[in-house]
């Protein structure tokens, strides 16, 4: 999975690197806004049945996947129709609204191909889920880059999703396994409460590119969500990966609270060594890479990256106890959870907006801190996980990211 990731990672920056030759960041900036629309939307695309199809032990796959049909049909229908209204919240630049109504497509496209995913992971069938993701990223670098070469604009960065989500979603039927019958009828109350949790998480992590595109407009969204992409990449693709795999082997041992507590703090202690030195060494690698990688025009990204890879190491402290709430099934806690970081996440943003789009990545830094603190604190009392063990599990990632950033220090 991390060498499926790492190939995804390889084929966005080779796209980025041909893309920001012909595109300015207000058009990165129309990219991101439909992003943003289709990501909070995204997450009722299939009713969440794939974490159900991963979770429960009795569930019917047949009817689980014609749910997330109905689900993936209903929020593009939705999307298309709130698209003019959607579109003013960003201040109603020209090309937006049509943009959303055809990035909507994906939202069908998701519905459709989540739940053979979902039973891909189940079965812990990694190695064709990786073929699935790569297929994915290939796609999309591909299909991009021949738009923008054909003069599509911010069109060329919609249709390359379009495209991609459609192959990945008919590659995982064809990978995945036979569908099994079930008797759990009590799916659709336990999706809501999936659903309630990723829309709640979606607002968050959408909020600071919502309030930036919208307060300080497209521009300013171009360069942010370019430096987004930089300074994150580590720590949204390795718990990409860390989501895909833990979420089922935490399911696998829910009954044992020692080896569920385990595998959580092994989780933690392999998450804070990959993200902390990685976000540490491209704080201080950034303004030579973006002089050396990208146009001119580019360089006014180099503070609001540092200021995001600071964000991301303090993300790299919290390796989403969520999973183990979800492996126990906790839902009401995740969705209360989720529904607190946002009444938190929206004023930190707003009051982050004053200073620009460096004051937004350092609110988000400073708001992680405090939540992983937290987060811990409850994990203890609901799976009795150490408070000793989990900081020696992150001892080790932090004392190497400050072994990479004191060079640029001295």
């Amino acid at each position: 999975m991390l060498l499926s990731r790492g190939t995804a990672v390889a084929a966005q920056f080779a796209a980025l690197l041909v893309l920001a030759r012909y595109l300015d960041e207000a058009q990165f900036g129309l990219a991101w806004m439909v992003a943003v629309v289709i990501g909070v939307a995204g997450v009722a695309a299939d009713l969440g049945m794939d974490v159900l199809i991963v979770q429960r032990r009795e569930i019917d796959d047949r009817r689980a996947a014609n749910l997330s049909y109905y689900a993936g049909f209903g929020t593009m229908l939705l999307v298309g129709a709130l698209a003019p209204f959607l579109s003013k919240l960003f201040g109603d630049p020209a090309g937006l609204e049509d943009l959303m109504a055809a990035g909507s497509t994906v939202l069908l496209l998701s519905g459709f191909g989540i739940p053979a995913r979902a039973r891909l992971r189940r079965e812990l069938w990694f190695g064709r889920l990786a073929a699935v993701d790569v297929a994915r990223a290939l796609t999309v670098m591909g299909a991009s880059i021949a738009f923008a070469l054909h003069g599509f604009g911010t069109w060329s960065l919609v249709l390359g999703d379009i495209c991609a989500v459609g192959i990945a979603g008919a590659l995982a039927w064809l990978l995945a396994p036979a569908m099994r019958p079930g008797t759990d009828k009590d799916v659709v109350r336990a999706g809501v409460h999936i659903v309630g949790t990723r829309l709640a998480d979606s607002c968050f992590q959408q909020a600071d590119r919502f309030f930036v595109g919208s307060r300080l407009h497209e521009g300013a969204l171009g360069l942010y969500g370019f430096a987004w992409r930089h300074a994150m990449v580590v720590v949204t693709n390795v718990t990409q990966v860390a989501e895909q795999i833990a979420l089922p082997i935490f399911s696998q041992v829910q009954e044992d609270r020692e080896k569920l507590g385990e595998a959580y703090l092994a989780l933690t202690r392999v998450l804070c060594m990959v993200v902390v030195p990685a976000a540490a060494l491209l704080w201080g690698l950034a303004p030579w890479l973006v002089e050396l990688l990208y146009p001119p025009d580019w360089g006014a990204a180099v503070e609001p990256m540092q200021a995001l890879c600071v964000a991301a190491a303090a993300a790299g402290l919290n390796s989403d106890p969520g999973l183990v709430w979800l492996a126990l099934g906790r839902t009401r806690l995740r969705l209360t959870w989720s529904l607190a970081n946002l009444i938190v996440i929206v004023p930190v943003v707003v009051i982050g907006t004053h200073r620009g789009i460096e004051g937004v990545a350092l609110a988000l830094a400073g708001r992680s801190l405090v939540a992983t603190v937290v987060a811990q604190i409850i994990t203890h009392r609901v799976a009795g996980v150490s408070h000793l063990g989990y900081l020696r599990a992150l001892l080790p990632g932090v004392l190497l990211g400050a072994a990479f950033v004191l060079p640029f220090l001295l």
